[in-house]
């Protein structure tokens, strides 16, 4: 993560954007951190613009959060998933682990873009659905 970058402790809204619900706990496991699904490139730029993400964040080997804006915006049905932790830890964060497309969204031009994008990923799947996952 960026040391630079000052996270929005709005975390009820961050939540809402996320579509997550439930309590938060400051302690590792369960209950400081919270997987959200399949949110859209709007959702991200609503989570970049009021510094819930730091764009230039990369979980382990994925490409940087700005950098899945770029590809979710030239392909609006490219999808996220990811996980939002506690707003009473210290590590306090919204990360994105995954990139989905439903596969009646998928065209050529997106599969042959999705598979160089999607690197040195933990999962992946590039038949039907695209999917790719980074541990």
């Amino acid at each position: 993560m960026n040391g630079d970058f000052i996270f929005n402790m709005d975390y009820e809204r961050r939540d809402r954007l996320l579509g997550i619900t439930g309590e938060w706990i400051a302690k590792r496991g369960t209950g400081s951190v919270r997987r959200f699904e399949f949110n859209d490139v709007r959702v991200l730029k609503q989570l970049i613009e009021n510094n819930y993400i730091d764009p230039l964040e990369a979980h382990n080997s994925s490409p940087s959060v700005e950098k899945m804006f770029n590809f979710m915006a030239t392909y609006p049905n490219v999808l996220t998933k990811g996980y939002a932790t506690s707003p009473l830890r210290k590590d306090y964060r919204v990360t994105l682990d995954t990139l989905f497309v439903p596969k009646e969204h998928v065209t050529r031009t997106l599969k042959h873009d999705f598979v160089a994008f999607c690197t040195k990923t933990d999962e992946c799947e590039m038949e039907g659905d695209l999917y790719a996952w980074w541990d």
